[in-house]
């Protein structure tokens, strides 16, 4: 059983337009990231992931080696630029892909899905159904079956926050939604196939946002997709594109009220005091509904509580723990947080 929960499944993502507008976006990030202010580089629980991780994928987007980045993304769940990324709390190379899965992180891995699987059920799954939380099966995914469908792991926290983000913002007009830090794009990857007349944001390090780039780019060839350095954000009409990928420091472009609902989750309270300030001037500037969070609240240089949200401009609408982890750690300090414009109205 544990055995097909880790079976090869390699994408063969072969399109080279692909691959090479990635490299060529990530080029002109890096040389922009390095003019950046400090709040934009890596920094905090980051750094060891990058000098631990990062060499062989940074290398291949530096020298746009397309056939070195092809072959990395399309295994990418199992390769080290996806490091911190998804996975549970061990070694995944060691405990889970190198073919030999001990009994002992079998009963781990298990425990988990079922756990984060009867939680979707009971919160977003019966109303949606078991489809619903089929991906698009690029990077080569590890996961479980039910009733003989295979579920990507992490499939249920991404469905999950993905539809709630979808009901909240729903609106008979165009909508934006902006994420910070969006790991892969598998929290995207629903929200976009589920959603029309959505803008998705994403502003994330350019190396995270080259992975997000070739994860939307090969799950949805019909969208509008831009890249950096194929928009601008202070002239460009972002609303005429389906996502628009963006390294960190392009957020300060973003205008005024123009994002519907903002969302993070767990990277702002692995950042700096500074960095965290910063960003939540931006959320304040920038959206016109809703701020969503869900991060630490006992650990990290900010803890969640102490988030500078705009309390003139937003109020509290819940503060929840978040029950995803907590299967594994019982003694999980990790809440969703809501917020909205206060002069935004609820209709039933």
């Amino acid at each position: 059983m544990i055995n097909q929960c880790f079976a090869d499944r390699k994408s063969s993502i072969k399109n080279e337009a692909i691959f090479t507008r990635i490299a060529v976006s990530y080029n002109k990030a890096k040389k922009a990231q390095a003019k950046a202010a400090d709040m934009y580089q890596v920094g905090s629980e980051w750094v060891h992931i990058y000098d631990n991780y990062m060499g062989e994928i940074v290398s291949a987007l530096k020298s746009a080696d397309i056939g070195s980045i092809n072959r990395i993304y399309n295994n990418f769940f199992r390769e080290r630029c996806s490091v911190g990324l998804h996975g549970l709390p061990v070694n995944m190379f060691k405990n889970y892909f190198s073919g030999k899965v001990s009994r002992m992180h079998a009963k781990l891995f298990l425990k988990d899905a079922v756990y984060r699987h009867n939680l979707w059920d009971i919160t977003v799954g019966k109303l949606n159904g078991i489809a619903s939380l089929k991906g698009p099966l690029l990077g080569n995914p590890y996961g479980y079956y039910v009733d003989g469908t295979f579920i990507e792991a992490s499939a249920q926290y991404q469905h999950y926050y993905a539809t709630m983000i979808g009901r909240l913002a729903k609106s008979g007009t165009h909508r934006t939604i902006l994420e910070l830090g969006g790991g892969f794009g598998g929290m995207a990857y629903y929200l976009m196939r589920d959603n029309t007349n959505l803008t998705y944001l994403d502003f994330d390090l350019p190396e995270n946002f080259a992975l997000t780039s070739f994860y939307l780019l090969s799950a949805f060839p019909d969208k509008k997709i831009a890249l950096y350095g194929e928009v601008d954000l202070e002239t460009d009409d972002i609303t005429a594109y389906d996502a628009v990928l963006m390294p960190n420091f392009e957020i300060e472009k973003v205008k005024d009220n123009t994002v519907d609902l903002v969302f993070n989750s767990y990277s702002l309270a692995e950042m700096s005091r500074e960095a965290v300030k910063n960003y939540f001037k931006v959320f304040n500037r920038v959206t016109n509904k809703f701020i969503y969070h869900v991060n630490h609240t006992k650990r990290g240089p900010m803890k969640a509580d102490e988030f500078p949200v705009d309390t003139d401009k937003y109020e509290l609408v819940y503060r929840a723990p978040a029950l995803w982890n907590m299967a594994l750690n019982p003694w999980m300090d990790e809440y969703e947080c809501l917020y909205k414009h206060k002069q935004l109205e609820f209709r039933v």
